[in-house]
């Protein structure tokens, strides 16, 4: 649970660094557009556009640690690849049943999954285009092997697993836009 706790933290502080200048770039856009905005439609393209960050914050940005007067900042600590689909599934059971250790189970599985649920809600919510399951599935598929693809330079694992799993989580996000009734969701559209 700790870990967990520091994820979420240090996505939460990347979000409040990054925040000034989602307002600022989305200032921008209502200026060059002249379009009167909708409030409920800007709130959900700011809390997209924070999230994208905080998960950025966790995949690909170097991570940030403070000791005395230093600030340190590192990619990874080692490099692991995994080719091997469905290999979580085998490395999580064991972790469970032979020495009784679910973190991995939280943090490999599980947490690959929610991370994505609200890649594929807001890209529903937000656009017409991501109301169709397949354009939000590939949209969610493209961004998992993005990151993939883009922490093997910096010495950080990178998993064929977190493929499946993080669509699997986009797929779930895109699966509860129908609870939300069609007068909520149009607010959100442009």
């Amino acid at each position: 649970m700790h870990i967990i706790l520091s994820y979420l933290s240090s996505m939460g502080l990347y979000m409040l660094l990054v925040l000034p200048i989602v307002a600022i770039y989305r200032y921008i856009i209502w200026k060059k557009r002249h379009r009167q905005v909708k409030l409920l439609r800007e709130i959900g393209i700011y809390a997209f556009l924070l999230f994208l960050i905080g998960l950025l914050s966790q995949t690909i940005f170097p991570k940030i640690s403070y000791s005395g007067t230093t600030i340190f900042m590192s990619n990874g600590h080692h490099q692991a690849i995994n080719t091997e689909p469905f290999r979580v599934i085998v490395e999580t059971y064991n972790a469970i049943k032979y020495l009784n250790l679910w973190e991995p189970f939280f943090i490999n599985f599980l947490g690959n999954i929610l991370m994505f649920i609200p890649i594929g809600f807001f890209v529903a919510l937000l656009s017409r285009k991501g109301e169709h399951f397949f354009v939000n599935i590939a949209t969610g598929f493209l961004l998992s092997l993005s990151i993939e693809l883009l922490q093997l330079p910096q010495m950080r694992s990178s998993d064929v697993d977190d493929l499946w799993l993080n669509t699997l989580g986009t797929m779930i996000g895109w699966a509860i836009i129908p609870i939300i009734p069609e007068t909520v969701r149009e607010r959100f559209k442009r």
